[in-house]
């Protein structure tokens, strides 16, 4: 089956770990990497001074992302001003030596 577009799709990264892992089940992987994404979550929205890990990859932590105005450009509304609040995000920030291929 030809590959429409060049993401990697949530069924196709399961299929890759699993060939590589000798024994494991897809089931048990998609649980694990659900599970993985829990924890992050979880672990940032508890403290956002934390950072997770992930391997030789980078690590997940939170930005702080200040009060934004804009002008709406299109539309009905276009003219409108809107005011995006201060809020926070999971970033993610990749290693020195993972960002060289």
């Amino acid at each position: 089956r030809k590959r429409r577009n060049l993401k990697m799709v949530k069924n196709e990264l399961i299929n890759a770990i699993a060939e590589r892992v000798d024994g494991a089940k897809k089931g048990d992987i998609a649980v694990i990497l659900d599970t993985f994404a829990e924890v992050i979550t979880d672990t940032l929205k508890a403290d956002a001074t934390e950072s997770v890990p992930v391997g030789k990859l980078g690590k997940f932590k939170v930005k702080e992302v200040p009060e934004r105005t804009g002008k709406i450009m299109l539309g009905e509304r276009a003219g409108e001003t809107y005011v995006t609040p201060a809020h926070q995000e999971i970033t993610f920030k990749m290693s020195k030596s993972a960002k060289q291929l």
